[in-house]
């Protein structure tokens, strides 16, 4: 009469553990019920409830993937992929190459920008900011690089993101052009032809090609200053004499 709940016990432990052992487990693309439910698959992986169903996400910064209890587990990012699930909705990242600025767009990053300048994208506190280096006049451009500065492919001038569009923001006819200098773009504007943009170069001083007219940057055109005899640059510095 002793041994059959002890037989009882031992059969109900091992019904639970065949259970558990027989579980299939979870991947993409299964169904799933609590929106935004995290489960970590290893350190560097977990699968993600979005919409009704899973979906695969990395965690790639130095925490990885946290298991802290079922569809509670912290997946940590810097970069993000292209396509993989986000719940900040509209806000902005990298990709994780760092050559693209990503938005999150109905639940999953989208790419909204190149940037192949020397900086590439860089995620900070505030979203991300998108160096885009040399880019050509009329392409598109971000809100959130509203008044970011890129050289075009020649180095003749200087463009900025406005309105969604990269417009000229200064002519660049001095030695050197346009070009990236450290953190800055540099914009040699010595040299300019009337009525050039000269955007928030105000004040500054240019020389005619015709070597006899000083020009000024005045209401972000160039417009004639005085007449001289010879008009040359040294470096960044126009003499008129």
């Amino acid at each position: 009469m002793r041994i059959r709940p002890l037989v009882s016990v031992a059969l109900v432990a091992v019904v639970a553990v065949l259970a558990v052992a027989c579980k299939k487990p979870m991947k993409a693309g299964d169904a799933c019920k609590k929106e935004w439910a995290t489960d970590c698959t290893d350190k560097t992986h977990a699968l993600v409830c979005v919409s009704g169903k899973l979906e695969a996400v990395g965690c790639r910064d130095n925490v990885g993937c946290m298991d802290v209890g079922d569809g509670d587990d912290n997946c940590s990012n810097n970069n993000q992929n292209v396509g993989e699930p986000c719940k900040a909705e509209g806000n902005f990242s990298c990709s994780v190459d760092s050559k693209a600025m990503l938005k999150c767009d109905s639940k999953h990053w989208t790419k909204v920008d190149d940037c192949k300048g020397q900086h590439g994208c860089v995620s900070n506190a505030q979203g991300a900011t998108c160096d885009q280096g040399t880019e050509s006049l009329g392409a598109s451009c971000t809100p959130q690089n509203e008044g970011n500065g890129s050289c075009t492919p020649d180095g003749k001038s200087l463009l900025v993101c406005h309105s969604g569009k990269m417009v000229v923001g200064a002519t660049c006819k001095g030695m050197n052009g346009c070009r990236q200098a450290g953190t800055k773009l540099d914009c040699n504007q010595t040299l300019a032809d009337l009525g050039d943009p000269c955007g928030d170069y105000e004040g500054k001083y240019a020389c005619a090609p015709d070597k006899k007219t000083r020009l000024v940057c005045k209401g972000g055109k160039m417009v004639k200053d005085k007449v001289c005899k010879s008009c040359s640059v040294m470096i960044q510095d126009v003499q008129c004499q």
